[in-house]
């Protein structure tokens, strides 16, 4: 077993999961290699403020199986760079302790990025993981009805660090 940054070779092997966690998310519908045109550019955007030129993106693997993904996106902070704000973009795993240990190195990145930090996130309420986030020091700071899908609320959760 094995978090490691993610390269273009592992595009084809993260497509199942994302289909399989986020089963009516409308960017995961989509046929494979839409997938991963879209993983590519995302891969390859620069975050705000950009501290690297890319999005790091991690896998967790065993067996040669990825069981656990992570996109984490720096998108916004203070001017001198002493808090930055990052954002997770499609966390899926296969069970809660991988998503511990997915969710302790993108922690770790925050950290390590300037003074302070925050992590958010966006969790429509019929994704997996809304108590795991919880469990894990997570609070929710807002609601947003009718975001993802007409009738569904989706929920903003957020940790920050010192």
């Amino acid at each position: 077993m094995a978090i490691r940054k993610i390269d273009e070779n592992d595009l084809p092997s993260v497509v199942p999961l994302l289909k399989s966690y986020f089963p009516k998310h409308n960017r995961f519908n989509k046929p494979e290699s839409e997938v991963i045109d879209y993983l590519k550019d995302l891969m390859h955007k620069p975050s705000y403020q950009s501290i690297s030129h890319e999005t790091p993106m991690y896998i967790y693997e065993e067996d040669s199986k990825v069981k656990g993904f992570l996109a984490l996106v720096h998108f916004d902070g203070t001017s001198d760079g002493t808090h930055k704000v990052w954002k997770f973009k499609h966390f899926a795993f296969e069970s809660e302790d991988i998503a511990s240990k997915l969710l302790a190195e993108a922690e770790k990145i925050a950290r390590k990025s300037s003074k302070t930090a925050k992590i958010e996130l966006t969790i429509a309420e019929t994704e997996k993981g809304i108590k795991f986030y919880k469990s894990n020091g997570y609070k929710q700071e807002g609601a947003l009805k009718n975001h993802y899908r007409f009738g569904e609320t989706c929920f903003i959760l957020s940790k920050s660090f010192k």
